[in-house]
């Protein structure tokens, strides 16, 4: 009788390990970053939002994993995701520079990046090249957009932390313009103290998808799980249901069909 009870508290306490292992304990081990960033990803009520965050949160729970987003500045988010071989980070363009430094899960949105300048300052912009003779460019460190113009020649960029010192920037006039996204810029305008009526865009850069980047060390098997459950979240309705209702307007046939 002593050897049955034995036998079968091993057995018990195999399948407990193995019930631990393969539920939010397993994933606890990811560290999950983002941004403020809105209407993409921002704090709000102490809480972490926006329509990616919503994306991830569900993926997250499809999976039974623990939500442990923490919203970070840009630079120790980026820098983490590049050090680190267990980050999740999100939302982040997925560029030529960028491809083999990461792994790569979506898409889950879609920007234009765009020159702005002050409203009525006369800048006309027709071609990068054209952008190259400006005084200056106000750029937000280590964002795809400074690291795109860099990877163009550019050598007129003054770079900050923050986006909305880019802003302040072209209303003083230390630089000429900035460039954001077209999504993102009305927030990062507002929360600078100023309105969309101050500025104006004079050129579009580029129009790219942004994705959720995992770091190299990542179990495979992790990337293509949360790619299959977005996939699926495409097909059910829940993505464009969590994307519409930040951008109620906005045309996302093309989210929904391109894949990994």
């Amino acid at each position: 009788m002593k050897y049955i009870g034995w036998v079968c508290l091993l057995l018990a306490l195999v399948v407990f390990a193995g019930t631990t292992h393969a539920g939010p304990a397993e994933t606890s081990k990811f560290t999950i970053l983002t941004e403020e960033y809105p209407p993409v990803t921002f704090m709000k009520d102490g809480k972490v939002s926006g329509f990616v965050t919503d994306i991830v949160r569900e993926i997250m729970a499809r999976q039974n994993v623990a939500d442990t987003i923490r919203l970070t500045s840009w630079d120790e988010a980026y820098n983490t995701a590049l050090k680190g071989p267990n980050v999740i980070l999100f939302s982040t363009e997925r560029t030529d520079k960028r491809e083999k430094l990461f792994q790569w899960v979506g898409p889950v949105g879609k920007n234009s990046a765009v020159f702005y300048a002050k409203k009525g300052s006369g800048i006309k912009i027709a071609s990068l090249e054209d952008a190259k003779k400006l005084a200056g460019i106000a750029t937000t460190k280590d964002w795809f957009t400074e690291q795109y113009l860099k990877g163009q020649g550019f050598k007129n960029l003054v770079a900050s932390p923050l986006p909305t010192t880019n802003v302040k920037q072209i209303m003083d006039g230390t630089v000429q313009v900035s460039i954001f996204t077209d999504i993102t810029v009305p927030e990062i305008v507002k929360n600078a103290g100023y309105a969309m009526e101050n500025i104006e865009p004079v050129f579009v850069v580029s129009n790219t998808y942004f994705y959720i980047a995992m770091s190299r060390g990542v179990p495979e098997e992790t990337v293509k799980k949360w790619q299959s459950v977005l996939d699926d979240m495409k097909k059910d309705g829940t993505f464009e249901k969590i994307y519409r209702k930040y951008i109620p307007g906005a045309d996302i046939k093309d989210l929904l069909k391109i894949s990994k």
